[in-house]
């Protein structure tokens, strides 16, 4: 089992790339983050040599979503420009959203009178070309259910049941579940469950703790048990930390995260 640290929530004080040599130092090897248009690519490149980081994860779209099939073309050259960008970091994974959303954490909408059974099978057909993708780039996609509840009103993946679903319509080890405890805790979902059933349909993992997305041993979710049973299950992959520090001291905030999953 591998660590990630998304670095677009932690040492905020400071300009990203600086961000990498005070990860680095709190023991971090692999880190994350979301848009790459907002970072200078070759500053990040040079900082991630200097320091020995690599990037396990980004995102894979954040102007265009899965559901509307006017965006799919759209989507998929979005995606395929974020491949090129993913390329040049070494980063083998891109996260995707359904849906792009707003500054506030909300979903843009779907087409009115879009039905859930339709939205459904946008997605599955936007998967099954990601999976084309991800044979021809050599990349690896996964899709995050997010929580409607506290952070992202309206979008339509708050259910892991419906992204299993979703990812065995697909049925191709390149296109996978972004399985994200924190979302998945405030859903209210059966997490220590759903791993253990599904860990085959998932291909990443995010966490925080709820209340209040801080680090993992912040909150209630119960992270030892989740850390046990992931080592049961001999899952080689990558937990992503997305997080905000409780106290706001980010080289805390690591020291926590790492004890929670000894």
């Amino acid at each position: 089992m591998q660590f990630a640290f998304c670095l677009e929530m932690l040492f905020r004080e400071m300009p990203f790339v600086d961000r990498l040599a005070f990860a680095k130092g709190a023991g971090i090897s692999n880190i994350e983050f979301w848009d790459w248009r907002d970072k200078d690519l070759a500053s990040l490149a040079q900082a991630m040599t200097e320091h020995r980081v690599r990037v396990t994860n980004l995102s894979g779209n954040r102007l265009h979503g899965m559901i509307d099939q006017s965006q799919r073309e759209p989507f998929l050259k979005e995606v395929v420009e974020t491949a090129q960008v993913a390329g040049r970091l070494g980063c083998a994974r891109l996260m995707l959203l359904v849906q792009s959303l707003r500054p506030d954490g909300s979903a843009v909408p779907p087409p009115s009178g879009l039905s859930g059974a339709r939205i459904f099978e946008q997605i599955v057909a936007c998967g099954l070309e990601l999976a084309k993708l991800g044979d021809a780039l050599n990349l690896e996609f996964v899709i995050e259910p997010l929580n409607t509840v506290t952070d992202h009103p309206g979008y339509f993946l708050d259910s892991s049941k419906i992204a299993f679903e979703i990812i065995r319509e697909i049925n191709h080890p390149r296109v996978r579940v972004l399985y994200d405890i924190y979302h998945m805790a405030v859903m209210g979902e059966d997490l220590l469950g759903d791993i253990e059933r599904h860990m085959d349909l998932m291909g990443y993992f995010h966490v925080a703790d709820a209340p209040g997305r801080n680090e993992p041993g912040a909150g209630d979710i119960p992270y030892r048990e989740i850390s046990a049973l992931l080592r049961n299950l001999d899952f080689r992959g990558v937990v992503g930390f997305e997080y905000f520090p409780s106290n706001g001291r980010s080289e805390e905030s690591i020291g926590k995260a790492f004890r929670a999953f000894e």
